[in-house]
């Protein structure tokens, strides 16, 4: 967490995607933003989501290959 400027609040610190510090956990929308509307919000969602579906991907491709299944036979 950190706080905002002029005692407005305080917001979950992230990085790019909704990124934190802690491993496997994303943020998004007024827990970042306070003062974002809608638009942004749903922008920085679908951001998010799509990140976390990039990662998801490449944790069971990374598994399938070390169990052999990404290996091809003739």
């Amino acid at each position: 967490m950190e706080d905002l400027p002029d005692v407005v609040g305080r917001r979950f610190a992230s990085g790019m995607a909704g990124t934190t510090d802690v491993p496997r956990v994303w943020v998004a929308g007024n827990a970042t933003d306070l003062t974002a509307q809608l638009g942004a919000l749903a922008a920085v969602g679908d951001l998010a989501g799509s990140h976390i579906n990039a990662v998801l991907v490449a944790a069971d491709a990374d598994a399938a290959l070390a169990t052999g299944q990404g290996t091809a036979t003739a």
